[in-house]
């Protein structure tokens, strides 16, 4: 995924905050569908970037007002886990359908019947039926108010251990499916920004938000062909 924003073309992405690109400073990405997956490059002196992985989708989360709480403590006695989970379980197309349940085994009076049905059928596809439904209802549209919400809160803390001055980009499937909740309401970039006083260190950086899902196609391509120059 990281090599692949080395193949990025202006057409591919959407520029959510328009700060000016350090070509000496990291890269960074953050990018939800199936998981969560974050990495980072660094650009050398021959002017070559090397991109390191990371976990950082597994670290805590950490809820933000007293829905969250409640969707934190209904989570961990769902998975029988301790004091934490990992942010995957819920800024993730599973943790989408983790934030729809939630909200309709407490808010039942608000369930809609048919799409509710809709959602039970659809497997591995439930993360669609809430995008697919959230102008109209009110669950699908809460559900992505919150995840959008976490999204942003994850991405400014990957943003504050990077410092990505070389830009920092949203990527996977979930952000381009739901345009809208990133680009027309403002959730996504003041939960992001909202770290206190270092707030300004994250708007010093570029931010885009990448249309197309086969960067992790392209960075494999990018980076053989890098290997087979080397082997010349």
């Amino acid at each position: 995924m990281g090599y692949g924003l080395l193949t990025l073309r202006p057409h591919e992405y959407i520029v959510l905050n328009d700060a000016p690109k350090d070509e000496t400073a990291p890269m960074a990405t953050i990018g939800a569908g199936t998981g969560l997956g974050e990495c980072f490059l660094t650009p050398g002196t021959d002017g070559q970037y090397s991109c390191f992985a990371c976990e950082g989708g597994h670290t805590d989360f950490a809820p933000a007002d007293e829905i969250e709480i409640e969707l934190y403590n209904e989570i961990k006695a769902k998975l029988g886990c301790g004091q934490r989970f990992s942010v995957e379980r819920i800024v993730s197309g599973p943790g989408l359908a983790t934030i729809y349940e939630f909200l309709a085994k407490k808010f039942p009076e608000k369930v809609d019947a048919k799409v509710h049905e809709e959602f039970l059928k659809a497997n591995t596809q439930q993360g669609k039926v809430i995008g697919e439904n959230a102008k109209t209802n009110e669950l699908c549209n809460q559900t992505l108010e919150i995840f959008v919400g976490a999204y942003g809160r994850e991405a400014g803390n990957a943003m504050l251990k990077y410092l990505p001055r070389g830009g920092f980009y949203i990527t996977g499937g979930l952000a381009p499916k739901n345009l809208d909740y990133f680009t027309k309401k403002d959730i996504f970039l003041n939960s992001l920004f909202d770290k206190g006083r270092v707030s300004p260190a994250l708007r010093a950086c570029p931010i885009y938000l990448v249309l197309n899902e086969d960067l992790g196609e392209r960075g494999a391509h990018y980076y053989a062909y890098q290997l087979l120059k080397e082997m010349e």
